[in-house]
């Protein structure tokens, strides 16, 4: 008889979530770090300012994410903070392997100086930005000095809008 307060959020999620799907022409897909660790906020003003719809995923969710780019079949981006540019390599690497449809770019913040994220191969439009944390990265990329790991993704959206 009652719907409670939770169920009645959930509904609401549900119906704009499902709208979202279907009122996008373009789409981000954004990757937590280690411990969830990510700025939302600042992720998505940067998909609003593009005209994005977003998407969040945790850190070990690569084929979440390879499920839902095949589903919705429109263009779309990779964004992979810290350990979650990890995990955007794992998602291209699935999007090659099916010969899916290749993200018109990808972008990665953070990456620690023992990830690859020299995205080459995969033939895509890339950039990385990388805090102390990527000192001796091997991949190409902006260095920014200065800058704790935690406030990065807010100075690279400054930098890029």
């Amino acid at each position: 008889r009652h719907i409670s307060k939770v169920m009645k959020k959930l509904l609401f999620l549900l119906l704009f979530v499902s709208m979202n799907v279907f009122a996008c022409d373009t789409y981000i897909f954004g990757f937590r770090g280690a411990n969830r660790i990510f700025d939302e906020v600042t992720f998505i003003e940067y998909a609003y300012y593009h005209n994005m719809c977003w998407v969040i995923y945790n850190d070990n969710q690569n084929k979440q994410a390879v499920k839902l780019i095949g589903e919705i079949n429109k263009p779309y981006e990779l964004y992979g903070f810290s350990l979650g540019a990890e995990t955007v390599r794992q998602v291209l690497k699935e999007v090659h392997f099916k010969k899916m449809r290749k993200p018109n770019h990808v972008i990665t913040i953070g990456a620690y100086h023992t990830t690859n994220v020299n995205f080459e191969r995969f033939d895509v439009s890339f950039i990385n930005y990388f805090d102390e944390s990527g000192r001796g990265q091997k991949s190409p990329g902006i260095h920014i000095t200065g800058v704790p790991h935690n406030q990065i993704q807010k100075v690279v959206d400054g930098r890029i809008r």
